[in-house]
């Protein structure tokens, strides 16, 4: 009879502490909806993975199913490691709220390289933009959002596409991943708004210092070309 008590009060005090625990989970979401709330102007991420209908139709329902679970599991992994917040899934997409412009591009360049080039997965687009939105039961809603989506829509396989407002206020090492300023027309937003573009490969300060590198080659060889010529022997070539 003892051992009953003692079993059952184990029981009560487990319950006890499950509903404390998932209270304490419960206020600190919403203490932390509220400070996202209040954020004036946040970066929205969407990623989406390319070909992902063509996979459901060669390789099945489960198949792809299994690729969408695992592709939600990295979004939800890479965002924690932003400090951003997963905020919901779509099957082959993913909706993701940042705090901060830098640490939005720094996640859609890990999207890049360590999500869209996995065998296991599908080549990722993902579109970037900052601005004032409205949460409302913890999805969000508004014009940045909008933008944000249709940049994912117009991005080719593995590339990310930022809009100037996000590329504008982020650090200098973000920027630095950044190149190819371009504009482009959004189904829905009646002009063409500027963007910088990013794919997986040499960063910006890279790719001028290679640039550079090769103008400096190209300078000395052509000096060597001159210096032969001004030297040779006449009747002679080089």
């Amino acid at each position: 009879m003892l051992g009953l008590e003692a079993v059952g009060i184990d029981v009560i005090a487990g319950c006890v502490a499950g509903a404390i625990i998932a209270r304490g989970h419960r206020v600190t979401l919403a203490r932390r909806r509220q400070r996202m709330a209040r954020h004036p102007a946040p970066t929205f991420v969407f990623a989406d993975l390319v070909g992902y209908t063509s996979l459901t139709e060669k390789s099945g329902d489960q198949a792809a199913a299994d690729v969408a679970r695992e592709f939600r599991r990295a979004m939800l992994v890479l965002s924690r490691e932003h400090g951003a917040w997963h905020v919901k899934s779509m099957g082959d997409g993913a909706m993701i709220w940042v705090p901060d412009a830098g640490s939005a591009v720094r996640l859609a360049e890990r999207m890049l390289t360590e999500v869209g080039s996995r065998p296991d997965l599908l080549p990722v687009r993902v579109g970037a933009h900052t601005g004032p939105a409205v949460m409302r039961d913890g999805d969000w809603y508004g014009s940045a959002v909008n933008v944000a989506a249709r940049l994912a829509d117009v991005a080719g396989p593995n590339e990310a596409v930022v809009s100037d407002a996000t590329q504008s206020i982020a650090d200098d090492r973000a920027q630095g991943v950044l190149c190819c300023r371009d504009e482009v027309g959004l189904r829905g937003v009646a002009r063409p708004i500027v963007v910088w573009r990013m794919a997986p490969g040499p960063s910006r300060s890279e790719q001028r210092g290679a640039t550079s590198r090769r103008r400096r080659g190209h300078d000395v060889a052509s000096a060597g070309t001159r210096t032969r010529r001004r030297f040779a022997l006449p009747g002679t070539s080089d």
